[in-house]
């Protein structure tokens, strides 16, 4: 059974791989593929889920290869199916099949149609990365693969603005939640000395915090808790998930009507015996279900499109998940999501011919709504949510003030940062770095005690001051790349270790690095505009370039294809869980960079067609 399930976890990528082989005009072809693969998924996992039925129902766990294996240092794919993983992932492949069969039709002779397939089975085979994992590093992979196609559908129509723009907000709250689950990771390595195995909670194992208290536990639970309210899009990040439906309705019925959006809860299933025995925990989860609830039901009946009716629809049904799963009532929880999920992917399907339907009843029946007669305080506050509602509680707005606003703000103050500063200035002082890295036993402990952290902000600032370029693409990417080796050195500052860990995350930084500035270098050489300062749509007259600068920010952003991946979680190990200002820097660089990296790629390569002028909507209705 061990190798039955690794094999079934590969098999949906194996068929992403070979979807890349058939030509975009081969459309039978494309579709029979992916209709096999997930055909064969689901018989093997029906195999699978009769073998776990034969074992009493004990969770069937299989250990994959070793990703890296030194000393102490331990990062291994692990895989377990029981009874929460085998439903999600048996729920996700049949409506994948479903979704898969409706595109045929519905993306018939679409120019995007082969990356609507490919994305498909890379999604599909990230989502059983998570499901069937069997410990955090293995379920982070997952994670990764999901949140980077979703990246790519949100943006299908590549040659309209919004779409381009709504995939980078998403994508951008998606790095917050990435590194958020990192950070858990991290700490929990440091609480317990070892990567958790989901099986050892299925077991009732206890876990002790040991030394390190109830701050550790409230830190890992409110991290955890902040990822599933990003991915699950709790209030107050509920927004974002109206505006990833501007894809095309294939993508929002899988995407953020019944699978994405749902691995949110399904990370609170997993987690609940870490959290599940502290009833001030259960009661911030119900809060935040509840509140979310009341506030998304008024949103999804004032909206004016079908398709974000449904998507506030969906995430006030989560929200009541949340609540189910913290009471512990998760037979219910289960039952719920079933319903959910086929509920929505039909509504998401059926809404195009649906609407047409309702437009013209509403047209000839449209009854207003009455107000309240001799009650003028509760028409007041009726009117008053109304209102709120059709701002959606100004959600947008506060995450641009609060959270956006002041990083451009911070790059703003240096600007005057360019290629003359980072030779003369920067990149001595990081070879001094690098120096002092190989010959720390001779520097006094109180200069190791500063540096660290200095180096940590200059990388800091280099990331901000590249999220801020708006002139020049190729300074935006060797501040990124300057960024990376910064952030390299403020680790290999702060303790004694073996450096082959951060050899192993440069090597991936320099390698898709030194691609990426090739190519922008190619792309130069064309007499294209390589500005920041608007969409250039470049991926239409140079479609394999736009693919190889697509693998190149992918792999420097720590995407599962390069060693970068790897190398993040092994250098966060050697932060201490006390040093909080390091701590607080280093995940500060991964988010902004990983945003300043997609926005080069979106800036570059996506937006309007150069060969059409057609006027575009620069703003969401």
């Amino acid at each position: 059974m061990e190798t039955n399930l690794i094999v079934l976890v590969l098999l949906p990528l194996l068929g992403a791989f070979l979807s890349l082989v058939p030509d975009r005009h081969q459309e039978k072809r494309l579709f029979y593929l992916t209709a096999t693969t997930l055909g064969l998924y689901l018989a093997g996992l029906i195999c699978l889920g009769a073998g776990w039925a034969a074992g009493e129902f004990q969770p069937l766990t299989a250990k994959g290869p070793d990703l890296y294996h030194s000393g102490a240092t331990h990062f291994s794919l692990e895989f377990m199916a029981d009874h929460i993983g085998l439903l999600f992932s048996g729920t996700a492949g049949v409506l994948t099949l479903l979704v898969a069969i409706f595109s045929r039709y519905y993306l018939h002779r679409e120019r995007g149609f082969k990356r609507f397939f490919n994305n498909l089975l890379f999604f599909f085979g990230g989502v059983n990365f998570i499901v069937l994992a069997g410990n955090f590093e293995t379920l982070f992979i997952g994670w990764e693969i999901i949140g980077a196609t979703s990246f790519f559908l949100i943006a299908f129509y590549r040659d309209r603005y919004l779409p381009v723009k709504n995939a980078l907000k998403v994508v951008s709250l998606y790095r917050l939640a990435d590194v958020s689950l990192l950070l858990a990771i991290w700490l929990m390595h440091h609480v317990f000395g070892r990567s958790i195995r989901f099986e050892e909670l299925y077991e009732g194992v206890e876990l002790h915090f040991g030394d390190h208290g109830y701050l550790a536990e409230v830190t890992i639970f409110l991290l955890l808790l902040l990822v599933a309210m990003v991915k699950s899009a709790q209030f107050p990040f509920s927004s974002w998930l109206a505006r990833a439906i501007e894809g095309p309705t294939s993508s929002s019925a899988i995407f953020y009507g019944s699978i994405s959006v749902h691995m949110g809860v399904f990370l609170l299933f997993r987690t609940y015996p870490l959290w599940g025995q502290d009833g001030t925990f259960k009661a911030v989860v119900v809060a935040v279900g509840l509140l979310t609830s009341l506030i998304s039901t008024p949103i999804s009946r004032v909206q004016s499109t079908v398709k974000a009716q449904i998507a506030y629809s969906s995430i006030a049904q989560i929200g009541l998940l949340l609540v189910e799963i913290a009471m512990g009532w998760h037979t219910l929880a289960l039952v719920h999501f079933l319903g959910n999920s086929f509920l929505r992917t039909y509504q998401f399907l059926v809404s195009p011919s649906v609407l047409s339907y309702l437009i013209h009843d509403q047209f000839f029946n449209f009854i207003p709504p009455q107000p309240l007669r001799g009650n003028r305080w509760l028409n007041r506050i009726r009117l008053s949510i109304y209102v709120l509602s059709l701002k959606e509680w100004n959600m947008d707005k506060w995450q641009r003030q609060w959270l956006w606003n002041p990083l451009k703000r911070a790059g703003n103050y240096w600007l005057f940062i360019n290629w003359r500063w980072l030779w003369a200035l920067f990149t001595p002082f990081f070879l001094l770095g690098l120096a002092a890295v190989y010959f720390r036993d001779q520097l006094p402990p109180s200069a190791l005690g500063f540096l660290p952290e200095t180096y940590s902000i200059i990388a800091l600032i280099l990331a901000l001051r590249s999220f801020v370029e708006r002139q020049s693409s190729s300074i935006a990417w060797g501040l990124l790349l300057f960024n990376q080796l910064y952030t390299s050195l403020s680790i290999g500052l702060n303790e004694q270790f073996d450096y082959g860990q951060v050899h192993l995350f440069l090597s991936g930084v320099i390698l898709c690095g030194g691609i990426g500035a090739y190519l922008l270098h190619q792309l130069k050489a064309t007499g294209n505009g390589l500005s920041l300062d608007r969409f250039h749509g470049h991926a239409y007259r140079y479609p394999r370039v736009a693919l190889l600068f697509a693998i190149a920010s992918l792999g420097l952003s720590g995407f599962p294809i390069t060693p970068t991946f790897i190398g993040e979680d092994l250098i966060l190990g050697h932060i201490h869980e006390n040093q909080v200002l390091l701590t607080v820097l280093t995940a500060s660089n991964l988010i902004i960079d990983g945003l300043a990296i997609f926005r080069i790629y979106a800036r570059l390569f996506l937006g309007p067609n150069p060969l059409h002028s057609n006027v575009t909507a620069q703003r969401a209705s």
